[in-house]
């Protein structure tokens, strides 16, 4: 979302508060500056939306970080900000996630899933491919992998498999509020193409306009952020149907329109963190993962040169060890006002954890 001038006085407010007595006292604000730059994105304008990181299964100093442009196609990036690839550079992937562990071909691979196709003529979801020994990511067809809301145009999106019995979901959202999930089907055995099949299991509507969405994959619940009013907490399983509970509302400890981007931070024994980007003042709200959902703190992030790094639209966040730059987690975000193109902010855990948040290396939930 392009800057205004309503959301730069927004932030300065916001930040204004904070020195004073005023509305937002009871915010407690951390200020990390980015360790990493992605290179920018290739297009002009906002383009660079969503980023998920991939980590390595031998040697986590390789993984990655994936970011869409949804001008253009999936690029992935190193951890020290290089674009490594460059794939379906004609997609327009919005939202993108990473499944791992999907039976394809005979063999276990990861996956990179994404939204897609926004002012094409070819919408949906797609599905790609990453080689566990170097990372390269691969179309698994031309176009997209399954379609959604019967041929609508999906927005945000998230992968989750249950903890229950293994299956492996795709969630996405609309610009309408709506929710659809699907159960990802491996190809059958005497299906020449290999291609991956998608069942709709559920869907229900949140209300108004919703991007962010995340699945916690021990807990088995799912939040949803919507724009204009805050999270929600639902169910992940097909069953669960629409009952919710919120778990944030914008105009609390400091939430502010656009609520975008949502990601986990996983801990052992269901502690962690929701992270939530609270695009209209650039910050980045922080609430425990599990019980009442309790607000901890709001990231104020800045870029090297004490630059900020501003309306965030995709955030992603893991808990495991990577690179020498990040050996106890990494927070990566998008800058929605970089110089020049737009691109992603990579933070390492310990420095955004100020002493006040967890921090644990043990993996994660695949």
């Amino acid at each position: 979302m392009p800057t205004t001038p309503r959301r730069l006085a927004a932030r300065s407010l916001f930040l204004l508060t904070l020195m004073g007595a005023g509305p937002e006292t009871d915010v407690v604000l951390v200020t990390p500056t980015a360790k990493v730059q992605t290179e920018p994105v290739p297009t002009e304008g906002d383009a660079a939306d969503d980023p998920a990181i991939w980590i390595h299964p031998v040697d986590p100093a390789r993984s990655l970080v994936l970011g869409t442009d949804k001008k253009g196609g999936l690029h992935a990036y190193t951890l020290d900000g290089r674009s490594r690839q460059l794939v379906s550079p004609d997609s327009r992937p919005n939202n993108v996630d990473i499944l791992c562990g999907f039976p394809l071909a005979g063999r276990t691979v990861d996956l990179a899933i994404a939204s897609v196709g926004k002012g094409t003529r070819s919408p949906g979801v797609k599905v790609w491919t990453i080689d566990p020994a170097d990372g390269r990511l691969a179309e698994t067809g031309s176009g997209p992998t399954f379609t959604a809301f019967d041929g609508g145009v999906p927005y945000g999106l998230c992968t989750y498999r249950s903890p229950r019995d293994g299956t492996a979901y795709v969630f996405v959202t609309d610009r309408d509020g709506a929710v659809e999930q699907y159960r990802l089907d491996p190809p059958a055995a005497d299906n020449d193409r290999q291609a991956i099949g998608a069942t709709r299991v559920r869907a229900f509507r949140v209300g108004s306009q919703s991007e962010g969405i995340v699945a916690d994959r021990e807990r088995a619940r799912l939040y949803v952020a919507e724009e204009k009013v805050g999270i929600w907490e639902y169910g992940a399983e097909p069953g669960d149907g629409a009952d919710r509970r919120a778990v944030a509302r914008v105009g609390e400890h400091g939430l502010t329109a656009d609520v975008e981007g949502i990601a986990l931070y996983y801990a052992p024994e269901g502690k962690g963190y929701i992270l939530a980007s609270s695009q209209g003042n650039s910050t980045v709200n922080v609430y425990e993962r599990s019980g009442d959902h309790a607000y901890v703190l709001t990231i104020d992030p800045k870029a090297s040169g004490n630059g900020d790094v501003a309306h965030t639209d995709g955030l992603d966040v893991t808990n495991e060890r990577t690179s020498p730059l990040f050996p106890r987690g990494l927070l990566v975000l998008q800058d929605g006002e970089n110089a020049g193109r737009q691109n992603f902010k990579l933070f390492a855990w310990d420095e955004v954890a100020s002493h006040r948040l967890v921090v644990d290396t043990t993996p994660a939930p695949r």
